[in-house]
């Protein structure tokens, strides 16, 4: 007889309420994912269809990278050290960790954005 293949969601433990990174500098406001989206569509797109969209609140895209007020500009986002100044957050495998409980290694972080147009 053969088993069923594990639930891809079997390793990721939701630990329930606001799950963000904590903003690198004082000052910063969320702008919403919305706006994210006006130049990041691809990503949107994608992240919308996902279950971090869908989870209750959701893990949106300020809640990886920080509150977006100060690194929203086009000016900033196309240079990374002044989005990284600005408080961008590159969220690391033990942010992840905190919900993927097995498999959060490169290659997982490498594939986090890679969406396709």
């Amino acid at each position: 007889m053969h088993e069923p293949a594990p639930s891809p969601t079997a390793d990721i433990v939701d630990p329930g309420g606001v799950v963000e990174v904590a903003a690198t500098k004082p000052g910063l406001t969320r702008i919403g994912s919305e706006e994210c989206g006006d130049c990041h569509d691809v990503q949107y797109e994608s992240w919308a269809k996902d279950p971090h969209a869908a989870r209750k609140p959701p893990l949106d895209c300020e809640g990886c990278h920080g509150p977006g007020s100060e690194y929203k500009s086009k000016s900033v986002m196309k240079d990374p050290d002044k989005a990284r100044a600005a408080g961008l957050v590159m969220p690391d495998k033990g942010f992840c960790g905190k919900c993927h409980k097995k498999g959060v290694n490169d290659d997982f972080m490498r594939k986090a954005h890679a969406h396709e147009e």
